[in-house]
């Protein structure tokens, strides 16, 4: 009789948090392997590598972690993230952009959301924290981006831009996620908030359909450039 999968996805997040704690690298990485390995992208990113990343900000808010542990496990999950980035090639592949809005500096879950996307085959292209959305929509002109996924927790990261979201959602399906992103009295009409499950979400940004005239429009095309 084979083992429960939500049983190995806590052990799996116990024996992640325990090499945190010891800032054990290599066990974190062997452990996160085995799990994809196992359970996939999907289960290991919403049953391990999340509430990990959870539970070190409530440590490191009680004082049971420190700074070093949050940053440890940032570069531990960036290094398995990067040995699962193989490339995304042929026709159906799609490209998404994935950025945080200015002075917003917590990217990383939103690259276990890309590799979501990549188990996907979407081509993710990540500009991280803190990123002008001049830089959004020059990537999303340069690369002909099939969709753009922005993620803050301030609200005012999305509000204080909702006519360069408006304009940039115009050319691009645009889809915001994240605590800012629910917090929004009332996003505009072309702008997509994403629900808080991530496999949900997933399946939702993976719906996107390449529209016809897309793969007409010349590299670096005139659309007009997003600005915030």
């Amino acid at each position: 009789m084979g083992s429960d999968p939500a049983t190995d996805l806590d052990l799996a997040h116990r024996r992640v948090m325990a090499a945190t704690r010891d800032l054990d690298g290599a066990t974190v990485r062997e452990v996160l392997l085995d799990a994809l390995l196992v359970s996939g992208v999907d289960a290991t990113v919403t049953g391990v590598m999340m509430p990990v990343l959870r539970e070190v900000g409530d440590d490191w808010e009680a004082g049971r972690l420190g700074v070093v542990h949050e940053h440890f496990v940032s570069s531990a999950f960036r290094g398995v993230l990067g040995e699962l980035r193989l490339p995304v090639q042929g026709p159906q592949a799609r490209t998404v952009v994935l950025a945080c809005p200015p002075r917003e500096l917590h990217d990383l879950p939103l690259e276990l959301f890309g590799a979501m996307l990549h188990a996907r085959w979407w081509r993710v292209v990540s500009l991280g924290a803190n990123s002008p959305m001049t830089a959004i929509a020059e990537a999303v002109r340069f690369l002909r981006a099939d969709a753009v996924v922005l993620a803050g927790v301030r609200r005012t990261a999305f509000e204080a831009r909702l006519p360069a979201l408006t304009r940039l959602a115009r050319s691009v399906p645009l889809f915001v996620a994240g605590e800012g992103a629910k917090a929004l009295l009332e996003a505009p009409p072309e702008v997509r908030v994403l629900p808080d499950d991530l496999v949900d979400a997933a399946t939702l940004v993976d719906a996107v359909v390449r529209p016809a005239a897309h793969d007409l429009l010349p590299a670096g095309g005139d659309a007009e450039p997003a600005v915030g």
